[in-house]
């Protein structure tokens, strides 16, 4: 079987934003050689999160943190906004319609949407703010939105979520290998890509690739 590189995350988890350029660089490199699939993980599906009070606060330090040992640049005022809820599915259906709609795609559009929350904080309820994104990579809004509606796209994202637990993946980001071996773990949580770079390289030439 030809060797699988397995990404699991979610467009609005933090660290996964920190993680961005680590895992566009292994994606760049290694897509020739190996299969490269995104999945997506929930970090936080429903309304139980809303950020307000003590939950902002702890937001803004959390991302301030991220922010300096990753690199990434963070827009905070998106955490001054009246309480809003922290769902992340939305999101996450977004990459899986895109990834239904115009497969392999969901690597360039996974990025544009962190950035679209994280840097430019457009707001993560709005499918529109998840349209706009798909319109960069060639997807026209009015195929994006219906696939976003799309019954088989929200089971398909409930579906991402399910594996991940089966496999399980709690945090994010994770990053799984496959062969024929079966299945190893690259990372789970975020590292520098020199962290990474030799142990892929090692797992993909014991492989046989």
């Amino acid at each position: 079987m030809r060797p699988e590189l397995i990404y699991i995350g979610d467009p609005m988890c933090s660290w996964c934003f920190g993680f961005a350029p680590v895992i566009q660089a292994l994606y760049a490199k290694h897509r020739d050689a190996v299969t490269m699939t995104l999945r997506m993980g929930g970090l936080h599906v429903g309304n139980d999160y809303v950020v307000e009070a003590d939950y902002r606060e702890f937001l803004r330090a959390h991302w301030l943190e991220i922010g300096e040992r990753t690199g990434q640049k963070f827009s905070l005022d998106i955490l001054d906004r009246p309480a809003w809820i922290y769902d992340t599915e939305l999101a996450c259906r977004a990459v899986v319609a895109v990834r239904r709609l115009k497969p392999g795609a969901e690597w360039a559009y996974f990025p544009l949407i962190q950035a679209g929350f994280y840097t430019h904080n457009r707001d993560p309820h709005d499918p529109l703010s998840f349209a706009l994104a798909a319109e960069e990579i060639g997807i026209s809004r009015s195929d994006f939105l219906a696939a976003y509606d799309d019954p088989a796209v929200k089971a398909g994202t409930l579906e991402d979520f399910q594996w991940a637990r089966s496999m399980g993946v709690h945090g994010f980001p994770t990053v799984l290998v496959q062969d024929a071996r079966g299945y190893a773990l690259l990372t789970n949580g975020y590292q520098p890509l020199e962290a990474l770079e030799g142990p892929l390289e090692g797992w993909i030439a014991s492989s046989g690739q």
